[in-house]
């Protein structure tokens, strides 16, 4: 039988901050479980939580920067999160997905939600008024959509308003 896991999927910087908090607020409710916790990361964002016992580091999902070289690493990048994605699923039976962003949160979101796992993602604290590009995105795929700003309702009149983390 393969161990229960939450996914949890972070960048670096602001994302990586915001996960770090969750954790902190959630890990005592997950003590003395049989749920673990397993991450995908940003290259060198990983999060060394006693919480997280794997992560999978990746690249970058987008660069803000259109150049020909962004162009030609996509197929590259397609390949590493297909790939990325069989092996969470060979090794741990997923429950949920839990993201702080960035972007990288948008293919692995797709192939999970196709073996429907629950989605969870919480839009960045640094945004006030406007939607973030992975926002916009997972706002359409996410079960529960949470925003950390009472000014982001416009955008996101489901979302779940959660303050600050």
């Amino acid at each position: 039988m393969k161990p229960k896991v939450i996914l949890l999927i972070y960048g670096s910087g602001g994302h990586r901050a915001q996960m770090e908090k969750l954790l902190d607020r959630i890990k005592k409710e997950y003590e003395g479980t049989q749920v673990k916790f397993i991450g995908v990361s940003e290259s060198e964002a990983s999060i060394h939580h006693p919480i997280i016992v794997e992560t999978y580091e990746q690249p970058p999902f987008r660069n803000k920067y259109f150049s020909l070289m962004n162009l030609l690493s996509i197929p590259l990048k397609y390949y590493n999160f297909i790939s990325c994605f069989f092996k969470i699923q060979r090794k741990y039976n997923v429950l949920s997905i839990i993201s702080t962003g960035p972007g990288l949160a948008i293919p692995f979101s797709v192939l999970f939600k196709m073996k429907n796992t629950r989605i969870v993602f919480i839009e960045t604290w640094s945004r006030f008024e406007t939607q973030s590009y992975a926002g916009k995105t997972m706002y359409r795929l996410a079960d529960k959509f949470y925003i950390q700003n009472k000014s982001l309702a416009k955008f996101y009149p489901k979302a779940i308003y959660s303050g600050l983390l």
